[in-house]
Order: structure tokens, then sequence, then C-alpha cells
């Protein structure tokens, strides 16, 4: 009969397995293949005590079932086989065995748990391995052997391994580093044997659970604070190069360490630069920081408002000015989480004055462009759209027509008469006048149409949307304006005028549309000549 204690010492191999199985969630990093194998190891060994537990309740008398004593007892050896298959796939991993190697033997293991599966089916029919007495006793059969023969192969199976890469590894390190996985192998292997010796005490649980806490007791917890420190490291020494302060906050701590001060600002922080006193960084910043209206935050604590920020976002970043021996620049403070410690985060300050001076630099130099494209784009004479303008505005149509949406346009061309007459009459002087006067009626006519200067003498208007549909009305007021007057130039209007409609049918362009609309302005300059 199994005494009572059974149970309460599987069940808190299960209860410690999950105290560690908390702790090593927190150094957890899941892109680790080696990490989610032991946590999946953790829980399979978990499951494993919990059933042992359970195992134990029936095996002492406390619930008298001899059924469920028998099934619970063929559960246990089920999960025992498959525990061994995981313990070799997690030292697989551990180990980084090589593919063509690792997967002969994990088929190998599977083909055992099967094998043992296989039995413990049987033995409902014939009780080999194991039986159940009429008092409610667990039996051991002479078959039983088979099933402990065949899980221990597996743990064989991962000796042979270890021995390979601890014999085949070329430094020392390396060596100690898989020699020691003999030590958390070597706990369920050896409990296992004293299972056999004494069935009815929770051997392998305690082996498993031991196992499970030497793994991250020496080898996850180190491979954790190893990750910490590099991370650090790689995040400072990314900094440092660049930046003139570099602080490391630890908040539970509440330790704020300087790795990196620059000789700018080491005058400042002389005695306070071995401090790891968040004050000293919070004094260094009110010292130095010109208020602006990014600045607020540092008048009561740096350190208080970037933790409010991270709170947010994983990194900030803070323009802020600086005075430096009463010279003032700007400055750029960086804040950003440590992602291998959720209660850390670094500070950068960086010195951005270049930066500060080059964008004002391109600011400026938008500007002058954009007034350079206004100037390009305007006839400097009449105020209209130039020939640039037509021209650009002609490419974004042309792109409408061959993507081939529905587009509705018309295009007035006018050129305006007598122009050379007045200018060698008058001088030319009067025939800017004249040919300002022209322009005013059509921008008039066509208020809200693009008007272009294409030459000389020629205008361009572009008709969409409301005063398309409306173009024969627009087109005959434009018509009725005008007032040939050659010996009076600043009365004088008169120009030649042809418009003509885009069709999808015969217009591959706007150029094909122009043709026409000219045809039709010579022919009415024809007109006004006879």
């Amino acid at each position: 009969m199994v005494d009572p204690l059974y149970s309460v010492l599987a069940f808190t191999c299960a209860f410690v397995l999950l105290i560690f199985k908390n702790q090593f969630r927190i150094v957890l990093d899941k892109s680790e293949k080696t990490d989610k194998d032991f946590l999946y190891l953790a829980n399979w060994v978990i499951v494993f005590c919990l059933q042992d537990g359970i195992w134990g309740i029936f095996g002492c008398g406390a619930i008298k079932n001899n059924f469920l004593l028998f099934l619970s007892s063929s559960f246990f050896h089920a999960a025992a086989a498959v525990m061994a298959f995981i313990w070799l796939n997690y030292i697989l991993n551990f180990i980084n065995i090589e593919r063509e190697k690792a997967i002969p033997a994990k088929m190998l293991s599977l083909a055992l748990v099967i094998f043992q599966l296989i039995l413990l089916l049987m033995n409902f029919r014939s009780s080999f391995l194991f039986g159940i007495s009429d008092e409610g006793t667990y039996i051991v059969m002479n078959g039983r052997n088979l099933l402990y023969y065949s899980q221990y192969f597996t743990f064989f199976v991962i000796a042979i391994f270890l021995v390979y890469k601890t014999a085949s590894a070329k430094k020392t390190s390396a060596r100690k580093h898989y020699a020691a996985g003999f030590l958390f192998i070597s706990a369920p292997v050896l409990c296992g044997f004293l299972q056999r010796a004494f069935p009815f005490s929770p051997c392998d649980s305690i082996g498993s659970m031991l196992g499970c806490c030497t793994i991250y007791a020496f080898f996850i917890s180190k491979i954790s604070r190893n990750r910490d420190l590099s991370q650090k490291a790689v995040i400072i020494a990314g900094l440092s190069s660049d930046y003139d302060v570099v602080v490391y906050v630890n908040i539970p701590k509440n330790h704020a360490k300087f790795y990196q001060i620059s000789e700018k600002f080491t005058p400042l922080l002389w005695e306070g630069r071995n401090s790891t006193n968040p004050k000293d960084f919070d004094n260094f910043m009110k010292r130095i920081y010109v208020p602006n209206e990014f600045s607020d935050f540092i008048e009561k604590s740096t350190i208080d408002k970037c933790i409010e920020l991270l709170q947010s976002a994983p990194y900030y970043t803070i323009p802020f000015l600086a005075s430096i021996n009463g010279q003032i620049e700007h400055y750029r403070l960086k804040i950003a989480s440590d992602k291998s410690n959720a209660q850390g985060f670094i500070i950068g300050i960086i010195n951005v004055e270049e930066e500060h001076r080059l964008e004002e630099t391109a600011q400026r130099l938008r500007k002058d462009l954009q007034h350079t494209k206004l100037i390009a784009n305007k006839d400097p004479l009449t105020g209209v759209g130039s020939a640039a303008a037509y021209k650009a505005k002609c490419e974004l149509i042309d792109n409408e027509i061959k993507a081939k949406d529905k587009i509705k346009f018309a295009l007035v061309e006018c050129d305006v008469n007598d122009l050379k007459v007045i200018n060698d009459t008058f001088g030319h002087d009067m025939g800017d006048e004249y040919l300002k006067n022209c322009s005013k009626v059509f921008c008039n006519v066509f208020s809200h149409s693009p008007v272009f200067r294409i030459g000389g003498d020629e205008f361009v208007i572009i008709l969409f949307g409301e005063q398309y549909e409306k173009r024969a009305e627009l087109f005959e007021k434009l018509k009725s304006s005008v007032n040939r007057k050659p010996d009076a130039p600043k009365e004088s209007i008169s120009f030649a005028a042809g418009m003509a409609d885009y069709s999808s049918k015969i217009d591959e362009c706007v150029k094909d549309v122009l043709k026409r609309a000219d045809t039709f302005m010579y022919i009415d300059k024809g007109k006004i000549k006879s």
C-alpha cells in the first residue's frame, strides 16, 4: 500500500515547478527556441507530477477504486514515456545538434514511445506489466522492465549526444557547457532507477522536478543575465559614439548611472559623474537647459517625466535648448526602454545644432524653390499662367487620358490682333498694356478656368466643370468683348478665338484638341481681317 505522503511529495514537486515557471516567464525570450522548449518541458513535468499525485491518492486507498487505480497507473507510465521524448528534444536543441543527426534520434525515441503505449494498451487485456490486487494494491509484473528499458534507452541516447558534443567541442567553455548537461539529465535518470527499487515512492516526479530546477538555476538564469548585459551593452555602445551624455536608469533600485559624458559636459558633472542618485541627473538638466516651448518636463524631474512617457511608448524624443559655457545650442534628449529589462531605460543627450542649421537651410531652400516655381509658372507681364505651367497641366491631363478616365474639357485658343502694329506705332510699353487688357478679358469671362500665355500674343484657356458645361455661352460672351480700335490701343480689345472639345474617339492627347482649336481660331482671324 502506498504511503499518503506520496501524493504530498508529488504535488509539492508540481508546486515548486510552478514557482520556477513563473520566474522563468520574466526572462523568457520567445525568439529563442531553447527557451520555448524548456517552457514546454516544464509544463509537461508539472502535468506529470500532478498526475503522479493523483495516482498516490488512489494508491494509498483514500479513494478505493481498483479500475481508477489501474487507469491512473497506465497514465503514469504513458506520461513517463512521453516525458523521456520531451527531455530528448530539449537536450538536442540545447546542445544545438546537427539536424541530420537529431532527426534519426527523435524518430527512434518516438518509436519507443509508441512501443510503450502499445504495451500499456495490451496490459489492459493481460496484466503482464502491472496489475491491481483485489485489496487495491499496485502489483509489479515481470514485463514492467520493458517499459523501463524503453524509457531509459532514450536517456542513453541523450547521454551519447552529450558525450559527442563534449568531446568535439574546441573551446573549454563549450566543453564545460555540454558536460554540465549531464548534471541536469542525471537527476531524472538516477531518480528513475530509485523508482524501480522503490515503486511506492514518487522518485520520477522528484527527479524530473530537480532536473528542471537545475536547468533554470544553472543555465536559464545565467543566459538571461548575459542577455540583459549584452542588450544593455549594445544600446549603450551604440549611443556612446555620438551622444554627449548616456545614462542608464534602474527604476526599482532608483539608480541613474552615467555611462558616457563628453568633454563639454565633464566640468558640469565632475563630482556627480560616479553618482547613481537620479536627483543628480535632474539637477544637471536644470543647470543646462534653457526654457522654451519643449522643455516644461525639465522644471520638476526629468527622470519622473521619462518614466511617465515610457508608459505609452517604448521610446521618446524631446528637443530642448541647452546653455553650455554661455553658448546656447539645440540638443535632443532620447529615452528608450530596455527590452531585456522592463524596469530599466536609457537616456541619451545629443547635440543637434548642426542638424538644426541644416534644417533651417533646407526650409529656406524649400521656400526659395517654391517662390521660383511660382515665378516660373506665372507669366511676368500679364499674371496668367506661363507656357511652362501650360505644359505641366497638359501632362497631367494626358495622363488622365491614358488612364482611360472619363474626362471632359475644352480648349479656347486666342490670338491677339494687331500687336506688331501697335508696338511699331506706339511703342512696346503700349503693346504691353494692350496685351494686359486682352488677358483681363480672358480672365473675366473665364473666371473659374486657368488661362495661359503660351506665346507672345497667344493665349489658351482650359475649361472644366461648370464652365465646360457653359462653354458655348461663355465663348459667345468672349467674342462679344472684341472692341477693335487700332488708333486707341488703351481702349482696344481685339483677338481671334477658336474653341474645341476633347473627344475620346479622335483625340489621343491635349495637343490634338489644341490643333482643332487653332484651326477654328485662324478661321475666325480670317473673318476679322476680311
